[in-house]
């Protein structure tokens, strides 16, 4: 009989805490490798869950004389779950096509029904007839690939894990997922700050994070910041573990979470770069580097991550292009800024900035901006610089504040903000305040003060659920129509052109509906391969159809009408936007009134 004996795995506390995270990625990392390799199913994902579950209940019963309940510790736990409880029951899942969060979630949902990538409908299959390959302008997000399938335009990593949870237990498997990367990301903050500051400071940092309107706001948003935040933090902490003891598992852990990162933001090859540059200039010979620091199972590790990059190049090649613009977008753009969303126009770099700032100040977050840049001087004009490598790894995103590659409406824009330039900027504005109060009661005066102003901006958006309203209302559209029935949708449908009702009449309600924005196509439409085809239109959009010829057409079926509550936007002439006062965007109602058509024969 064969006797298999469990090899006994020693960790000490910091490690326990690595190889729960390493859990988490190790499936993040599980559902990209099943995403590219077509065969994203369902008993995988459980079979390595619940083998991780085992690991990991063993690991904690073989060190549980090491595992000592921390109060500090304990309380970060309870705040985080308190707060992510709030953010969690305040949120609607953004599945509405449009914009990037809607995309993102549609190409995660059919990545999970479809167990692959690419998909096809025949209403899709006769707009590639008229587009070809490339964008594919009527479903916003997705490209058409040479056979004309759809696929997604946005890099893999994010998708797949919105997937993973998707694909468990549905919809409401999109708040699980930024739940663990928002709670893993403010233990490793913490424990960033833990490393740099006393242990009331450290908690200190956390409740500013805690308490401020950008991290509570995108939380309800499926972006990939969410993601970007847990990698991007849960990297710095290993890597500064690393840089204590010099052991390889937390250097491991930290590449880990970086080349995931790459599969996600385009800002992981800066923080790779910093990284790299930080050990040649630690250790100079960089055969000693690679080869004695590093080690060569590391090093054919980096190379499996290498291989499957390139897979994912050949397979993802449009979110890479993406990506690449984006990264030589402040080189090619050098007399612009910003995108003012309300023209096609570009804002110089010195408005641009200007602006941004303008911004951080509406929202309470230039403070620590200004005073974590103070910080950040201080530490390099003293030679500190083994206190400043979070803050290095970070620094290539500070470029966002010259040239965000983003448009101008705010909160929106802010996401280029939130996984790096504003935790960073929190960690290192009280390292300063630490610092440079010697009394512990003026520390706290102005951390208590910082938080009431974080307060007065979180609090009134805490309790927003943007489109909490808007599927139902969809859903009883839906109804109208039958599987085999094309629908074309106007963009302003529902009375907001970011949220469009495209999406989840395709993927939730099994309905074909196409985002129609051009006239001319429906003549290049073969109507012989549907059973009927409707337009759904609004009141205020029916001179665009009467002048495309369309109008006449059509016969009116049926009456409809959305109410929705959304934040008002303020437009305007650029110059106008970026001279006057910002103000903090107000929810408001919204109805929206029109009616169902069939086109006639």
């Amino acid at each position: 009989m064969i006797k298999f004996k469990i090899p006994e795995v020693n960790l000490d506390k910091f490690q326990l805490f690595t190889a729960f995270v390493l859990f988490w990625i190790g499936l993040g990392w599980l559902g990209l490798a099943l995403s590219l390799l077509g065969i994203f199913y369902n008993a995988i994902l459980v079979s390595y869950i619940l083998l991780g579950i085992i690991f990991l209940a063993y690991l904690i019963n073989f060190n549980q004389t090491k595992i000592a309940i921390n109060f500090r510790f304990f309380l970060i736990f309870i705040l985080t779950l308190i707060s992510i409880f709030i953010f969690s029951f305040y949120t609607t899942p953004t599945i509405f096509s449009g914009r990037d969060q809607g995309s993102l979630s549609e190409a995660a949902i059919r990545l999970a029904q479809n167990h692959h990538l690419s998909f096809a409908s025949v209403a899709s299959q006769e707009f590639f007839k008229i587009y070809g390959a490339g964008p594919a302008l009527n479903f916003p997000g997705f490209h058409y690939t040479a056979q004309g399938n759809l696929s997604t335009q946005f890099p893999l990593g994010y998708i797949s894990w919105l997937a993973i949870f998707y694909s468990l237990i549905g919809l409401n498997g999109f708040v699980l997922a930024n739940s663990i990367t928002f709670a893993i990301f403010i233990f490793s903050f913490y424990l960033v700050a833990r490393y740099y500051l006393r242990a009331s400071s450290a908690i200190m940092a956390t409740l500013l994070i805690l308490s401020s309107f950008i991290f509570a706001w995108f939380f309800k948003f499926t972006l990939s910041e969410n993601l970007a935040m847990m990698l991007t933090w849960f990297g710095i902490y290993e890597f500064v573990l690393f840089t204590k003891n010099k052991s390889r598992f937390y250097l491991l852990a930290s590449l880990t979470a970086f080349t995931l990162l790459v599969f996600t933001r385009v800002e992981a090859l800066g923080f790779l770069a910093v990284v790299t540059a930080m050990l040649l200039i630690k250790y100079k010979d960089w055969k000693y580097l690679f080869f004695v620091v590093i080690g060569k199972k590391i090093l054919l590790v980096a190379g499996g991550f290498l291989v499957l990059y390139f897979f994912n190049l050949a397979l993802d090649s449009s979110s890479y292009y993406s990506m690449l613009k984006g990264i030589l977008s402040p080189f090619i753009s050098l007399g612009s800024g910003l995108k003012d969303y309300s023209s096609a126009d570009s804002v110089p770099f010195l408005a641009t900035s200007f602006y941004v700032l303008k911004v951080f100040s509406a929202y309470a977050l230039f403070n620590f901006l200004l005073f974590g840049i103070i910080g950040f001087i201080y530490l390099w004009r003293h030679k500190k610089f083994e206190i400043l490598v979070p803050f290095l790894i970070i620094l290539p995103t500070f470029a966002y504040i010259i040239h965000p590659s983003i448009s101008a409406d705010h909160p929106w824009m802010l996401r280029r903000f939130v996984f790096s330039i504003i935790p960073v900027s929190i960690l290192y504005a009280v390292w300063f305040f630490d610092h440079f109060f010697k009394k512990r009661m003026y520390f706290y005066f102005v951390i208590v003060l910082l938080i009431a102003t974080n307060l007065m901006v979180f609090v009134p958006f805490l309790t927003i659920s943007p489109d909490k309203n808007l599927l139902p209302q969809i859903e009883k559209i839906s109804e109208n129509f039958v599987e085999s029935d094309l629908i074309l949708v106007d963009r302003d449908a529902t009375g907001d052109g970011w949220s469009m009702m495209t999406g989840p009449l395709n993927f939730l309600f099994d309905k074909q509906a196409v985002y129609f924005f051009n006239p001319k196509d429906l003549a290049k439409i073969d109507q012989k391969k549907f059973s009927a085809i409707y337009f759904i239109i609004p009141d205020n959009k029916l001179d665009f159809y009467r002048q495309g010829g369309i109008l006449q057409r059509l016969v009116p079926v049926q009456d409809y009408s959305i109410e929705n509550k959304m934040l008002s936007l303020k437009t305007g002439e650029k110059q106008e936007m970026f001279s006057a006062p910002i103000e903090l965007p107000k929810m408001q109602d919204n109805a929206v009134y029109g009616k169902i058509y069939l086109l006639k024969n």
